[in-house]
């Protein structure tokens, strides 16, 4: 996605459909009359012929088509108007939602077919014969109040929505807040959605009203979310290249955040802080970029927000654990109990305002920071610098520093055998954010034979660690088991994996 600070008030480029970008935001519906009271919307004033009572059907087909190709079609009735609107996400994940759209008035409630042969959905309708095939999936009833207000020189529309959707015999009720940048640039965007988590319990949020809907018609439990794949270009700027990796990596957490607080998922808790994991990780990849005061206390932030799920993911681990091994049958149910004890206290402090304004003003500060426009020759260097000459460096640096303290890991203490995991897992995530700027068959077969080798290198270490603290995460201390023998081999594994990693040319050279 690109840049919404260089690209939101731009007037799209000649025959381009008009480009969507907002921000999304949940709370509760009981809180919109609360944010409605509040002073800035009290004040505000009404964007014309956008409130009311909204009804929207969207259709699909029987194997969702659509919404594998990244589309949502849907016709909206408003007054006594109807409008067809298609919409397609753009390719990289991102945190403020950047959408082509295509909008056509209607006469009533059939499809415009003329209409979509003109948008990008027009080779799915002659592949796939849509025509005959789509249908009225589910609806969603909106009762909006709409607002513009000038910020920071934008103009931004701000609705909030009490939404009901219906999806066969189900439906869902949750209330949203969208931001819109009508005019100008982001900046004003962020600074409004912090504003107003400071008067109201609002988070930020990823799903859409489609998505939201398509979840209903789910028969699948939910699965957590894992990283999607990093694409970035030769020729982006360190800038560029640092936000698409961090929109990414944040992606992945706030999407994983409300699956464990509406599903308690266990595995939703550690993609939770390996999306947080990735993210601090891309901060040390570029930290001569990413160095100011407000970069360091967001990191600051991050490592809190890690730290607040840890017991948790802890527990979670020992249970799958206790599960595999015989003879802990007994323990299980106290094992249960205790779980739901530490996710009561996890969802409590998830609801806390440090916890949900910190994930907002982390998307603020990759999209708006500071370091993006802090007027320093240097750090104006590093900004455009071409990524793959930072790639190259940093992936370089790392890996010299890894397979040099793994010289001696036998000798290594294990607070020392600690830290090189930690610098282990870095270089892992800097292979997976910068690998594919380097192309070629020698490249991409070096850059796996390095990926396999680092994740030996990093679950080896980790286990010794598991085992030298004799913390929750091991059974050694449980009737037996004993430790010894695991440890001698984790630290052979670890041995072979450093040397696997050494013997493996480097992919950016």
């Amino acid at each position: 996605m690109d840049s919404i600070r260089a690209k939101a008030g731009d007037a799209p480029a000649r025959g381009a459909p008009p480009r969507e970008v907002e921000l999304k935001l949940s709370v509760a519906p009981t809180a919109i009359e609360d944010l409605l009271a509040y002073p800035l919307l009290a004040k505000a004033r009404a964007a014309p012929n956008q409130g009311g009572a909204l009804r929207a059907t969207y259709f699909d087909t029987d194997d969702q088509d659509l919404r594998r190709a990244g589309f949502a079609l849907r016709i909206r009735r408003h007054g006594g108007r109807f409008i067809q609107t298609l919409k397609a996400e753009r390719d990289a994940p991102g945190l403020v939602l950047d959408r082509h759209e295509w909008e056509t008035p209607l006469d009533g409630q059939a499809l415009d077919w003329s209409a979509l042969e003109q948008t990008a959905l027009a080779p799915l309708i002659r592949d796939k014969g849509l025509e005959q095939r789509l249908k009225p999936l589910f609806s969603v009833h909106t009762d909006r109040r709409a607002f513009l207000i000038d910020r920071k020189r934008a103009r931004i529309e701000l609705v909030l929505d009490r939404v009901e959707i219906a999806a066969g015999e189900r439906t869902a009720r949750f209330g949203e807040i969208e931001l819109e940048v009508k005019r100008g640039t982001g900046v004003g965007l962020f600074d409004l959605a912090l504003e107003l988590a400071a008067a109201a319990p609002v988070r930020l949020s990823l799903a859409t009203k489609s998505a939201r809907g398509y979840a209903l018609l789910d028969s699948e439990p939910p699965a957590a979310v894992k990283a999607e794949p990093i694409r970035l270009a030769p020729g982006q700027t360190g800038a560029e290249a640092f936000q698409a990796i961090a929109r990414s990596c944040l992606a992945q957490a706030v999407a994983n955040e409300a699956l464990v607080r509406e599903h308690r998922l266990a595995a939703a808790v550690h993609q939770f802080r390996v999306g947080l994991r990735r993210l601090r990780a891309a901060a040390s990849l570029f930290s001569g970029l990413v160095s100011d005061e407000e970069s360091r206390a967001i990191r600051a932030e991050l490592r809190w927000m890690n730290h607040s799920t840890g017991e948790v993911r802890d527990h979670d681990v020992l249970m799958a654990r206790m599960r595999d091994a015989p003879g802990h049958e007994p323990a299980l149910a106290a094992a249960e109990a205790r779980r739901e004890e530490l996710y009561d206290g996890l969802l409590a402090r998830l609801d806390e305002p440090r916890f949900r304004r910190g994930l907002l003003a982390t998307a603020a500060w990759i999209e708006t920071g500071r370091w993006l426009t802090l007027d320093d020759p240097e750090l104006a260097a590093k900004r455009n610098e071409p990524v793959e000459e930072r790639a190259a460096r940093e992936l370089a640096k790392r890996r010299k520093r890894v397979i040099k303290r793994a010289e001696r890991l036998a000798a290594l203490d294990p607070e020392t055998r600690h830290q090189l995991r930690i610098e282990a897992k870095k270089l892992r995530y800097g292979v997976e954010f910068f690998g594919r700027l380097f192309t070629g068959k020698k490249a991409k077969k070096r850059r796996k034979r390095t990926s396999h080798a680092l994740e030996e290198l990093q679950e080896s270490l980790g286990t010794l660690n598991d085992i030298a603290v004799g913390g929750p995460l091991t059974l050694a201390t449980m009737p037996g088991n004993e430790a010894g023998g695991d440890a001698d081999e984790c630290l052979d594994r670890a041995e072979q994996a450093s040397k696997a990693l050494a013997a493996v040319k480097p992919f950016w050279t």
